[in-house]
């Protein structure tokens, strides 16, 4: 992968309209597409290699020969694209009724249709495993098949508001969250572009356990939008499906399964070409409103084949065990 990554920002510059309204919604429904790199590689699926186990190095004896040993063969993981989109259908009587109105009925459905878009796409990078065969592998199935142990930790914390120890549980969760970001840096030296995702309930909590310890730190993106900061990672709340109800990350997890239980997960992940990135087969395409064969409906199609690829064993990890609601 040595093409130069591109972000929705640079599609937002698009000269094509039709293209840069529709990133202009997917950038601020999905704080994960906006923030990854999206590199063109023209494939359906590509190689990614990564790292395997360092030889096993010993000292040698005055008058002997040093040993031979080798690293393990590095891993080669193949990842896929997916194709995300949709058609877009508006009847002809609607385009053409000329009263007076709120909004443009073409404009309404693109923009309906595009949140869900961004809202998918959250999801299966949280939660897509292998059996849906039609979108990418998430963090959760990959922390806790694809990864080593040490990117899955247990916080075995309550943080709710009516926990009956705030003071334990805040020292214990901060020290989980030190635990979390060491596992995808460097001894903690660099958090440049690392981003910490949960749900609405467990960084309202973070937010009030650091505010009482005057950890409280915010940084603001392109966008002008503020988001919490811990020791230079960014937290993002992966917010809600696209019925506006159920959360992505949920509440109601139980150790390692999704479901059955009452907490819930943080995840932590490096951007980057070496680290997590995006990919695309082809860039988003966004076609123009066209008339259809019956002579009543017109339709736009948004696509776009695009992939998640992991490179570095050590660039994504997973913080279970938060009981926050």
């Amino acid at each position: 992968m040595t093409t130069l990554p591109l972000m929705l920002s640079d599609y937002a510059s698009e000269p094509k309209p039709l293209v840069a309204g529709v990133v202009n919604i997917l950038r601020k429904e999905s704080k994960i597409m906006d923030i990854l790199p999206f590199v063109d590689v023209g494939a359906l699926s590509i190689k990614v290699i990564r790292e395997g186990n360092m030889p096993a190095i010993s000292w040698r004896n005055i008058g002997a020969d040093h040993g031979s040993a080798k690293a393990t063969k590095p891993d080669e993981v193949t990842e896929n694209a997916f194709s995300i989109g949709n058609e877009v259908d508006v009847d002809k009587v609607y385009v053409k009724d000329k009263s007076a109105r709120l909004y443009d009925p073409r404009t309404y459905q693109q923009a309906m249709v595009v949140k869900s878009i961004a809202r998918n796409f959250t999801n299966a990078f949280i939660n897509g495993v292998p059996g849906d065969q039609k979108n990418p592998v998430g963090l959760w199935h990959r922390t806790l098949n694809d990864l080593a142990s040490t990117q899955r930790i247990n916080a075995n914390v309550d943080i709710s508001a009516d926990s009956g120890a705030v003071a334990t549980a805040t020292q214990t969760m901060i020290d989980a969250l030190d635990a979390l970001l060491y596992s995808v840096t460097d001894n903690l030296e660099s958090t440049d572009k690392v981003f910490v995702v949960g749900n609405d309930t467990t960084l309202l909590r973070i937010n009030s356990l650091f505010r009482q310890s005057g950890l409280l730190s915010s940084n603001q993106d392109a966008l002008g939008r503020t988001f919490m900061s811990y020791k230079g990672a960014t937290f993002i709340d992966a917010g809600l499906k696209y019925d506006e109800a159920t959360r992505i990350i949920t509440n109601a997890e139980s150790g390692t399964a999704l479901t059955g239980g009452g907490t819930t997960s943080l995840y932590a992940f490096k951007v980057g070409k070496e680290f997590l990135t995006g990919w695309q087969e082809y860039g988003l395409e966004v076609s123009d409103w066209v008339l259809q064969s019956n002579q009543v409906t017109y339709k736009q199609v948004i696509d776009w084949m695009v992939g998640i690829a992991v490179s570095h064993p050590r660039s994504v990890s997973r913080l279970y065990g938060i009981t926050a609601a």
